[in-house]
């Protein structure tokens, strides 16, 4: 059962040393525990860990309970300032050297002088804030599973086997959920039953053990997805609420009513977004050819599947991918500001309707893959990347990085999310068989270029409707 119990009326981020007042009235316990001094690397990992596996709770260095009988803040002499740097690494490599897997928390400490306690001026508190644990157990470095009980102001090692077991199932259930949702199949009608698409699923905060995320209103999101400013960009003209959600559609390039581009953001910042993939088929290789018109490459790749014995080829054209994702990603970089949320996210992707399809890239890599080793042909109609339903079937998309551009943000989280999805479909990197990271540069270039064409390529297919 989670509580999140919390002595302020406020996040661990906004706390400042006049609140710890409020401590006066807290007892130590299920919740809360007190210690004057700085304790050593394997204690505060057995407390970190005890309030992950039991209610989640609040650590205080530098406070002194009353009295036994009366367990409530009394003194707060705190801890020398000089080392509070120390004492906040010392807790984080405490948690990541004695517990296993780390739990998620956060620590700050609180400068004096404050005269409303009595902290001194060259003293401090370090406040550690431990949520409740969804992917308990958390296991200490000495093989045991520590657990917060009653009133005291110790963990205890846990035996009872019925306790360990409901530890257990606090990650099957979180990871349930998730695995409902991303294996859900995407509704469509009849006649899209086989449109190729990508679904990309984003996930903040996967084990809960953040702080809640903003309300943001709908005005700011419209805002937000409408917004063309800037390179590589797109705009999401048609924002509706929906239950839990926002819905986000390209409604005026397309049929309102077929699969188009789609973000559903939740309000706990997760998404869903289904990026359609352009396929052609049913045609000869003629018709190919006039539909690629515009392209840099298109002679040779017709080339390449007269070649190769493909005379009605199913082919479907990846060259906007790259600036789509880029766009994407600067939508939410925008919104991840406005939600609050400054940490990674949790990715799995999908990809559909892609059964005996051949790729295109207007890129000369590409091209001479194909023309060495034959035409990339997907086999499967459908593609998960990292299968299975564990966190470790989810790869990570990095926060933005402080020191870097937003573009170089942009840039990042797109390559992070592209190339998992090239891949799958048979495209080559250009790397050949070797990691050669000047290569993979020169690669992105290309496939960011051959999106230029396309914008141009795609333009003159809607006004040949």
């Amino acid at each position: 059962m989670r509580h999140d119990f919390n002595p302020f009326s406020k996040s661990i981020v906004d706390i400042v040393p006049a609140d710890l007042a409020v401590l006066r009235g807290v007892a130590e316990g299920w919740y809360v525990e007190y210690k004057r001094e700085v304790s050593n690397a394997g204690a505060v990992a057995k407390s970190i860990s005890a309030f992950a596996n039991t209610y989640g709770g609040w650590i205080f260095y530098g406070i002194a309970e009353k009295s036994k009988d009366d367990a409530v803040a009394g003194e707060f002499p705190g801890i020398p300032r000089q080392e509070a740097d120390a004492l906040l690494q010392r807790i984080r490599q405490s948690a990541a050297n004695h517990i296993q897997p780390t739990p998620y928390f956060e620590a700050k400490a609180l400068f004096g002088p404050e005269p409303g306690i009595g902290l001194p001026e060259d003293r401090c508190v370090v406040a550690v804030r431990v949520p409740w644990g969804a992917d308990a157990p958390f296991i200490h470095k000495d093989g045991r599973i520590y657990r917060r009980v009653a009133d005291g102001s110790e963990p205890r090692h846990e035996t009872d086997r019925h306790i360990l077991d409901l530890l257990s199932a606090r990650s099957t259930k979180v990871t349930d959920h998730f695995a409902e949702w991303t294996n859900r199949d995407l509704e469509t009608s009849e006649a899209e039953e086989d449109v190729a698409h990508v679904r990309i699923f984003l996930i903040a905060d996967f084990w809960g053990d953040h702080e809640p995320v903003k309300d943001v209103p709908i005005g700011k999101i419209r805002e937000i997805m409408r917004d063309t400013s800037g390179d590589f960009t797109l705009s999401f003209d048609n924002v509706y609420r929906a239950t839990g959600a926002y819905v986000c559609r390209q409604a005026q390039i397309t049929d309102p009513q077929s699969l188009t581009l789609t973000w559903t953001l939740r309000t706990d910042f997760c998404s869903e977004i289904v990026v359609p993939l352009p396929k052609f088929r049913g045609g000869n290789l003629a018709s190919l050819h006039a539909l690629f018109r515009g392209y840099d490459h298109a002679d040779r790749f017709i080339g390449l599947c007269r070649q190769q014995r493909y005379k009605d080829p199913t082919v479907i054209d990846l060259n906007l991918l790259m600036i789509v994702l880029m766009a994407l990603a600067r939508k939410h970089l925008a919104l991840a500001k406005e939600f609050g949320w400054t940490e990674k996210m949790s990715v799995k992707i999908r990809i559909a309707g892609v059964w005996r399809t051949i790729p295109f890239f207007d890129a000369t890599h590409v091209l001479d893959e194909y023309e060495q080793h034959g035409l990339a042909l997907n086999l499967r109609d459908e593609a998960e990347i990292h299968p299975g339903k564990s966190h470790h079937s989810y790869f990570d998309l990095a926060a933005p990085q402080p020191g870097e551009t937003d573009q170089s943000n942009v840039i990042w989280i797109a390559i992070a999310l592209f190339v998992p999805i090239a891949r799958a479909l048979g495209v080559s990197m250009g790397m050949g068989d070797e990691e050669d990271y000047d290569a993979f540069k020169t690669s992105i270039v290309d496939f960011v270029m051959a999106g230029q064409r396309a914008i141009g390529v795609q333009k003159t297919r809607l006004d040949q409707r």
